[in-house]
């Protein structure tokens, strides 16, 4: 999928979150992690943060929407002159289920040059469709999965890779673009994830692969 203008749902968005105040100096943070490769792995030029394409090894980004093609053909190839050096992560829990990793026989995906472990072979498939989610958990465990199923900005369903760390809580969007929205008031935003989250019976792990 490629991600090269805002549409207008950005409106949408800013529009279904209740109006507040705008946030003071102590209002979290909001951020979303991209574990970008530096350059294009089809022309080696400069990698924008806007193109990019979803494959079975993560993202990767590309320089001009010409190589999505070439990306597509052979991910596997994409990836490796993206991502040269692969890094094991060190999450002790399963990014996708939250259940300790096994000592032994432990399965792993590798996404954007990091060799994640996880707690079954079940997980894979979870983990590539929700690539930039399972980066995040597995690469800090400070982060705090709200686990809400409903975006808090929009009242739609999330979708995979849609995402916004208020702080280190992790809360789901239904599109990338309601970041912007939840940037006017983080505090209202988050408050609103976890009680959504409650009511959907309390936090829960990655959607199925492939549903929206």
């Amino acid at each position: 999928m490629l991600r090269c203008i805002l549409p207008a749902a950005l409106l949408l968005c800013a529009l279904e979150l209740r109006a507040g105040d705008p946030p003071g100096a102590d209002a979290p943070a909001v951020t979303v992690p991209t574990f970008a490769n530096a350059n294009c792995p089809i022309m080696g030029k400069k990698a924008s943060l806007k193109l990019f394409v979803d494959t079975p090894k993560g993202r990767i980004y590309m320089c001009c929407v010409k190589c999505a093609k070439e990306i597509r053909k052979d991910p596997d190839r994409a990836h490796a002159a993206a991502y040269p050096k692969i890094e094991k992560a060190t999450n002790t829990v399963c990014p996708v289920t939250g259940e300790a990793i096994p000592e032994k026989d432990v399965p792993t995906v590798v996404l954007q040059g990091y060799e994640i472990p996880l707690c079954c072979k079940d997980c894979v498939e979870d983990a590539r469709t929700n690539s930039q989610i399972t980066l995040v958990k597995a690469t800090n465990p400070k982060v705090r999965d709200v686990g809400n199923m409903v975006c808090p900005v929009t009242g739609k369903a999330i979708v995979p890779n849609a995402l916004a760390l208020i702080g280190d809580d992790l809360v789901r969007l239904s599109s990338p673009e309601c970041v912007e929205a939840v940037k006017k008031d983080p505090a209202a935003v988050l408050r609103k994830a976890k009680e959504m989250a409650a009511g959907e019976g309390g936090t829960r792990t990655d959607p199925p692969a492939g549903g929206k």
